[in-house]
């Protein structure tokens, strides 16, 4: 039985954060690492033995030196998962990639990027 109707829409979500990872060039024990977890840990999501929320995802992210809003971006333009070839795939990680740079070089110096309270 299916946990969700989305299965096949999560499993693209971890491709395109596997193969992310492996662009970059790190290893799921080094990611591990900068999460403050195990390899086992990094293992699970990535093959969807473990469901990652919002929050974990952002840390995958941020952990890769990636930008999630990037990332999520990737994933929803590749969301028909029956025409994503391995060759389109790894050409959207790496122009994700591209993306994602630009995106952080843009943003103010000192700026966290966290919500502060207008009151």
């Amino acid at each position: 039985m299916t946990r969700t109707i989305y299965k096949d829409d999560y499993h693209l979500l971890l491709s395109l954060m596997q193969r992310t990872r492996e662009a970059a060039g790190i290893t799921q024990a080094e990611l591990a690492q900068r999460l403050r977890t195990t390899q086992s840990y990094v293992s699970k999501c990535e093959r969807g033995e473990r469901r990652i929320d919002i929050i974990e995802f952002v840390a995958y992210c941020e952990a890769l030196g990636m930008d999630a809003g990037v990332l999520m971006d990737a994933f929803l333009d590749n969301r028909d998962y029956r025409r994503v070839s391995d060759e389109s795939m790894d050409a959207s990680v790496v122009a994700l990639m591209r993306k994602s740079k630009r995106r952080q070089r843009m943003r103010a110096p000192g700026r966290s990027g966290k919500f502060t309270s207008s009151s």
